[in-house]
Parts: C-alpha cells; structure tokens; sequence
C-alpha cells in the first residue's frame, strides 16, 4: 500500500493496450490503487457540506436522549428530524456532482487536476445538482410519511393497504437505486433534467441485479456500524464518532467512486454503444471508438 502511494502505477493511459486491464474487477482494482490516497481530501472538502446534516443529527441525537421517555413520541420527533434533513442536504448536490465528475475520470483510469475537475464539475451542473439534492432531501420524509401512511391503514383495513405498503417500499428502493446514476449521467452528457431520470430508470432496470450488487457494496459499511451499535450498545457514542469519521475522511469518496464504476459501465454498455464516435471499454485493453 505504502509503495503504491510513493511509487504508484502508471496511469492506465500511459499503458500500452496490452497491458491494460482485461476486465471490469481489473480495472477497478488498479484505478483505485492508483488514486485512493487522494481520496481523503477531497473527502474532507466534500464532507464540509454535508456538515450541516451532522450537526442536525447531532443536536437531534441529544434532544432525544434528554426526552423522558414516558412523554417521548415518534412520530413528531422523525417528522421533524426529517423536515431538517431536507433542508440540510438541499446543499450537497453541486459538490457531489464535482465529486461524481472526479471519480468518473479515475474509475476510468484518466489522470485529472483534482481541485480543477472538483469544483468544475460542481460550477457546470450546479442547477441541476440543486434540483436532484432537492429530491434526495424531500425522498426520506415523503417515503416515512408515505410507508407509516399506509402501514397504519393496513393493520385497520386490510390487505389492499399492505400492497400500498409494498409499492410505496418499491419506490424508494429503485430511488435508491437510480441516485448510482444519476449524478454519473448529469456530469457525462448534456441532457434534460427529465431526461437525466428517465435514462437512470431505463439503466437501472437493464442493470438490475448489478445495480442490486453495487447498492448491497455501497451499504456495507452502514451495515457493519449498526450491527456494531446492536451488539455493543454501551459504546454507541464511540461507534458514531467513529462511522462520522469514516465518512468525514473516506466514505463519500468511496461510495462515489464505487458507484462510478458501475454507472461508467451501463452508460458504455447502453448509451455510448450507440452512438457513433463515442468510446466504450474506457481504460481496458478492449478500449475502441464505436463506429
């Protein structure tokens, strides 16, 4: 790790075609040992705007632990927890679409001036950005809204309410789903905002089972710090400092760039593929220009 950080690999287009990488997994691996030390900072910078939404949790964190629980109710707590969010993440659009930009190029394998490509690529699509963390912010409340809507319907009035339930559940797992995308398609080409969703939903549905596989990677680390905070619960305030550094330091990086790598091989495979004079295969021997 440390040899690759002061004797790192050439970039993958300084390589000869022959020994570049041969497949996706390849590719991923030698892209990310070339450019994961530069990861914390940009991290950092981006972590700055979603700084808000921490403060929020954090502040809510504490007026939930001094409730007397006898008198505490959920239900206005999340509501207005939720309501906070939205306005916290409104600002985080433009830089993930910066972040999105740099981590296309590297999961492609092409060097790039980070700060130059960062804060370009939040400047170039900085309305559309706002309109997609809009969405993102408002989707928690309206799918909690929506889920305990219609799950307390269905245990007073049966089972049509349960299918409800289920669609509504639906929704926000494709929403999940679709956000790999989104940001990847708004920094590559020059689409519509509508047309922005509309190709993520087509993509998301012919890339099901790996969209599927790329969500389950992306929430692994979620995963691990609330089994952690289950089966350790005397150490919960450590646990989070903790999972707050992760992401503060590492994880959004790590999450964009995963998901770029996806996305950078469904837009390849699905838009790129049919369009005469656009490339496909970025950084692998099998690299070509379709005709």
């Amino acid at each position: 790790m440390f040899k690759n950080l002061f004797f790192p690999t050439p970039p993958i287009e300084d390589l000869p075609p022959q020994e570049r990488p041969q497949t996706r997994k390849e590719l991923f691996r030698q892209t990310f040992r070339n450019y994961w030390s530069w990861f914390f900072a940009v991290n950092l910078v981006t972590y700055l705007f979603y700084l808000p939404a921490s403060v929020w949790t954090e502040l809510s964190l504490e007026s939930l632990l001094a409730e007397e629980t006898a008198s505490f109710q959920a239900t206005p707590f999340l509501g207005a927890y939720l309501t906070g969010l939205a306005v916290c993440l409104f600002i985080t659009g433009p830089i993930l679409a910066g972040l999105t930009l740099l981590m296309r190029n590297w999961s492609r394998g092409e060097p790039c001036m980070r700060w130059q490509t960062l804060f370009g690529g939040m400047k170039r699509n900085f309305g559309q950005a706002l309109g997609f963390s809009l969405i993102e912010g408002i989707m928690p409340l309206a799918a909690y809204s929506a889920l305990r809507y219609y799950g307390n319907l269905a245990d007073s009035a049966g089972l049509g309410y349960y299918l409800l339930f289920g669609f509504c559940a639906v929704v926000v797992l494709f929403a999940l789903l679709m956000r790999q995308l989104v940001y990847s398609l708004l920094v590559t080409y020059q689409l519509k905002f509508g047309q922005i969703i509309k190709n993520a939903f087509y993509l998301t549905f012919l890339e099901l089972p790996r969209s599927f596989l790329t969500l389950l990677k992306n929430l692994i680390p979620v995963a691990v710090f609330a089994l952690l905070l289950w089966l350790l619960p005397a150490y919960s305030g450590l646990l989070v400092v903790l999972a707050l550094a992760y992401y503060a330091l590492f994880g959004i990086s790590m999450e964009r760039f995963i998901s770029a790598s996806f996305a950078n091989r469904a837009m390849e495979k699905h838009i790129n593929g049919k369009m005469p004079g656009a490339r496909v295969d970025i950084g692998m021997a099998s690299e070509q220009v379709v005709e």
